[in-house]
């Protein structure tokens, strides 16, 4: 391994590592960076550093475990490592200290603190390799393997070391280098170590250089032999290497505070039956019995750890077995108290159909005691395949709609079956709403699809009507005629009204308003010529609410007419209108607020539960001249509404449709009475209509015509813009602008009222088209436009929503 008097800094964050090395670049050595703790390994490997200062959070190997594998590792034990953290807590901190670390700096840490600790850690490291170098140790062994290994041990603390291969030798070089230590082998060729020790003992010269003997302690005799000689310390192969060295730095230190000073009398002892001499001194004694007693922990360690390792696992071994007894005392307890916890509803059954076992979700679900749970449950039996769904009539006529699962078991020793109960009610509810929701999407696409080009063409069939009907006497029967086919087409409009709910992506054209008396005056209306008798029940302080009146007028028309055909010999009808307040947490599906609540009562024969779950679907009817589209239709209208509608029906018994639509925060405006709608309204000004259909543009502008106003025609976006442009400069500007929403292949209504407001920001545009649930036609403000008028419009309708434009003040 290369060496060189280097600082490696191992940080993770670049920013901070360039930091560390700006501030310890300052100390003079060369410094380098490692991002990881693997990196940092491989360069101490490659080249070994004096110092390594490194940060502990640190991604696959922390700042702990390269401390430790640097302290473990003995080519590397002896760098100094200094450890970093923003950790404060003490117990972070004996982390490092048994990781070995050498120093532990805790963040944030000013420069002069980082340099002032880093140079006391160098100081000391610097200072201890200096008094190693001057320690010089002399190893006597007739070995060259055992004297290689000793010298590559020693010279890797720092000290200097020299071998001689026995007695002599050692005798020679002791007299010629004067050591500060001696180690030597016993048994040695020429000189062993004993006579080694007793010559350089009684040498003024060397007898204050420090002996240590290496022996393998064979023969007992050894021992007392030992004594008699002037020793200074004792150790038995194979020798551990931290004890070595330990043992050389305490020799070193009492070799400093007192000379060798052998004791004058000597003591006389018989051992193993021969008689000794001991002339050491009390010292060289100690030493010596203190060694012997340390290799005999050392030999001994390995078994004391065994045992203590034995023991351990003796101990975890009954914590085991006394927790695994408790566990399965506690089985069934446990068992019991993981179903009794269960949402769901659970019973176990024995082999003879008795109740073993029900939790309170069980009875809760049945609503009844335990002791008449057997006969509840039992209704359920057997459950098919393992798993089915099952209407279930519980307590107070309640039904509700469950998911049985049942599995074979043991409880108490013995077969048993648990039957596992699930409410669906509600998800099988959102089920059926979500699969209801698509096919009214499904219907939309067909719907949107058709209803522009059918508007359109009833644009035709009602303008033509209307402007011939101005032709002619009220009298005559072609103006009867012509009143018939302008009905006719008023139907079909609405027929293709009721198909477009159905289309996803629009909106209906919502008026904040009171409809107590439209709700009314919609059932009278649909009750009219009927044998049925209409009741209502009206809040005369009802909350506003934002609707589409038409639309509204439709679904109270459709239950209306629903209600009669169920009462083909007559009967009653009631109406109720009322505030409601909901919390959100029943069984309506609604969120929390105040709601209008609508609710159509009939006496006629009711609904069975097989067609109820299916009267909202599309082309679903019972009546055999039926189109299917009037609930649907009703069920679209309100779900746009963000409302709800619901049916509650007994065959028999009679049906009554319940309607919540959301309570407004606005104002309701003002409502306009019948005569206002239907009167014919003349104007005079200059009208520019934008529509692709050259139908549409004909009658729009003789309808126009009629009622006193100059029309312009243009047939897209790009030639309207370009014709009200041309009419400003000639100074004979248009009062109002009527633009189609929809021009394939050309420039639609969007981008045209975009390029006429640059032109004239006051410009007066109604929006038209036969899409009448299309987003800017119910929000057309948003878009610029004054009204909007939906396709196909009788001559009222056109004069009504021109008059408004062109008399607004807007200009």
């Amino acid at each position: 391994m290369d060496t060189e008097r280097y600082i490696l800094i191992v940080e993770d964050s670049r920013t901070q590592s360039k930091h560390i090395e700006s501030i310890i670049i300052q100390l003079g050595y060369p410094v380098k960076l490692s991002y990881d703790g693997a990196d940092a390994l491989e360069q101490i490997t490659r080249q070994k550093p004096l110092l390594v200062v490194s940060d502990i959070l640190m991604p696959a190997m922390n700042g702990y475990e390269l401390c430790k594998r640097i302290k473990s590792d003995d080519a590397t034990k002896d760098i100094t490592v200094v450890l970093l953290t923003q950790l404060s807590d003490p117990k972070e901190i004996i982390k490092g200290l048994e990781c070995g670390a050498d120093d532990f700096i805790v963040k944030p840490y000013t420069e002069e603190l980082l340099l002032s600790r880093i140079r006391g850690v160098l100081f000391a490291k610097l200072e201890q390799e200096t008094a190693n170098k001057q320690i010089h140790i002399l190893v006597v062994e007739d070995s060259p393997t055992q004297a290689e290994q000793l010298k590559y041990l020693l010279e890797g603390h720092g000290y200097t070391v020299s071998v001689a291969q026995n007695g002599k030798e050692g005798l020679s070089a002791a007299k010629s280098v004067k050591p500060t230590i001696i180690i030597s082998d016993i048994l040695m060729p020429i000189m062993d170590g004993y006579e080694l020790v007793d010559k350089l003992k009684h040498d003024d010269e060397t007898k204050q250089i420090p002996i240590i003997l290496v022996t393998t302690l064979k023969d007992r005799k050894d021992v007392a032999l030992k004594a008699s000689v002037f020793a200074d310390g004792f150790f038995t192969k194979p020798f551990d290497d931290t004890y070595l060295l330990s043992k050389i730095d305490t020799l070193i230190t009492h070799s400093k505070k007192k000379e060798y000073e052998p004791e004058k009398d000597a003591i006389d002892i018989s051992f193993a039956g021969e008689r000794y001499l001991i002339t050491a001194g009390r010292r060289q004694v100690l030493t010596f019995l203190l060694s012997t007693y340390e290799n005999a922990v050392m030999q001994n360690i390995e078994l004391v750890q065994m045992q203590r390792e034995l023991q351990t696992v003796n101990e975890q071994l009954e914590e085991i077995i006394a927790d695994r007894t408790a566990q399965l005392q506690a089985s069934e307890s446990n068992y019991r108290a993981l179903l009794e916890t269960n949402a769901d509803a659970i019973a176990v059954i024995s082999k003879d159909n008795s109740l073993c076992f029900a939790n309170k979700a069980a009875e809760a679900l049945f609503k009844t005691d335990k002791d008449k749970l057997p006969s509840a449950i039992a209704g359920l039996l057997p459950v098919s395949n393992g798993i089915m769904e099952k209407e279930l009539l519980i307590k107070e006529n309640e039904k509700i709609l469950v998911e049985v699962r049942s599995a074979q078991t043991k409880w108490g020793g013995n077969n048993a079956l648990i039957i596992t109960i699930r409410d669906i009610t509600e998800r099988k509810h959102t089920e059926n709403e979500f699969l209801r929701t698509s096919k009214l999407e499904s219907l939309g696409i067909l719907a949107g699809g058709i209803a522009h080009d059918f508007n359109n063409l009833l644009m035709g069939v009602i303008g033509n009507a209307s402007m011939a009907k101005k032709q002619l006497n009220s009298g005559t029967p072609v103006y009867r005629m012509l009143v018939d086919l302008e009905k006719a087409s008023l139907r079909a409009k609405d027929l293709t009204q009721q198909l477009l709910t159905f289309a996803k992506g629009g909106a209906p054209l919502k008026k904040t308003a009171v409809i107590g008396r439209l709700v009314k005056e919609a059932a009278v209306f649909a009750a009219t010529g009927s044998n049925i008798t209409c009741a209502f029940d009206i809040d005369p302080a009802l909350l506003p609410v934002d609707a589409d009146h038409g639309q509204i007028i439709q679904v109270i028309h459709n239950l209306i007419i629903n209600a009669v055909q169920a009462m083909p010999s007559g009967g009653a009808i009631t109406v109720s209108v009322k505030n409601a307040t909901e919390s959100g947490n029943g069984k309506l599906h609604l969120l929390p607020g105040k709601y209008c609540h609508i609710s159509v009562n009939d006496t006629g024969t009711g609904i069975s539960k097989e067609n109820a779950a299916k009267i909202f679907d599309p082309y679903f009817t019972t009546k055999k001249e039926g189109s299917g589209l009037g609930l649907a239709t009703a069920y679209s209208i309100i779900k746009n509404h963000d409302g709800r509608i619901i049916v509650d029906s007994t065959p028999n018994a009679g049906t009554t449709f319940h309607i919540y639509l959301p309570a407004s925060s606005k104002k309701a405006e003002a409502e306009s009475t019948t005569d206002e709608e239907e009167r014919l309204i003349h104007g005079h000004g200059r009208v520019l209509i934008m529509d692709d259909e050259e139908l549409v543009r004909e009658v729009s502008g003789g309808l126009l015509n009629e009622l006193g106003y100059d029309v312009e025609l243009a047939e897209d976006g790009a030639k309207a813009v370009e014709l009200y442009a041309e009419a400003i400069s000639a100074g004979r500007a248009f009062d109002a602008v009527i633009i189609d929403i929809t021009v394939p292949g050309g420039v639609g209504g969007k981008e045209t009222i975009k390029r006429l407001l640059k032109i004239d920001s006051g410009v007066k545009a109604i929006v038209s088209s036969g899409y009448s649930d299309d987003p800017i036609m119910s929000d057309f403000k948003k878009f610029g436009f004054l009204g909007a008028i939906a396709k196909p419009y009788t001559l009222e309708e056109l004069g009504k929503a021109v008059y408004r434009v062109v008399t607004s003040g807007k200009k």
